[in-house]
């Protein structure tokens, strides 16, 4: 078996653990999580689209392991066709990107649904100058 096929094979498994991550991401939350859970936002982070907290980890669980096959069959024809070493190697990045995107977001959702009033990305915002001073 040749050394590198190997580690491609491994890196591969690797992402594999995002299904079981993503598993535990819900599991340890489940008790806390509310019966109807957030899972679409409009542009301002509004919600505005519902789901059962079983519909929220079936559809993560779901797309994380339909995501997983895809990206794995992808890897084996790459290997198959004969590409290169570093197309290969950059394909397992993508898809690791790709897998992390996705974990991420998932977690988010979760845990958006224990802070319903939060809003991602706000420290990216500059506020004016609220001081107290200026209104005195």
């Amino acid at each position: 078996m040749d050394r590198k096929f190997f580690l491609a094979g491994i890196a591969i498994a690797g992402a594999w653990l995002a299904l079981p991550l993503t598993a535990l991401n819900y599991s340890r939350a489940w008790d806390r999580l509310p019966m109807r859970i957030a899972v679409h936002f409009d542009a301002n982070w509004q919600p505005n689209g519902w789901t059962s907290r079983e519909g929220s980890r079936t559809l993560a669980l779901g797309m994380t392991a339909f995501l997983l096959v895809a990206f794995t069959i992808s890897a084996y024809a790459a290997r198959r066709v004969g590409t290169s070493n570093l197309s290969q190697w950059a394909l397992i990045a993508i898809f690791y990107v790709v897998l992390g995107v996705f974990y991420y977001v998932n977690d988010w959702i979760v845990e958006r649904n224990f802070q319903p009033g939060s809003k991602p990305f706000t420290e990216l915002i500059v506020p004016g100058d609220t001081s107290k001073e200026r209104y005195s």
